[in-house]
């Protein structure tokens, strides 16, 4: 099943990113703890197939 919503979850202090499925409340991928070093973190997406869209909510 492909996931309708997906919340991404980032723990900065931890060097943590997840990714959740919103309906089934349950995790779709986590990664391995990691050092951001200060560094900024942005968001990318990456969306693609006919019709696909993308809709971002806070």
């Amino acid at each position: 099943r492909v996931p309708g919503r997906v919340r991404v979850s980032l723990d900065y202090d931890r060097g943590q990113v997840a990714f959740f499925d919103v309906d089934e409340k349950s995790l779709i991928f986590s990664f391995p703890a990691a050092s951001f070093r200060g560094r900024r973190v942005r968001p990318w997406f990456l969306v693609w197939g006919e019709g696909a869209w993308l809709s971002l909510c806070p």
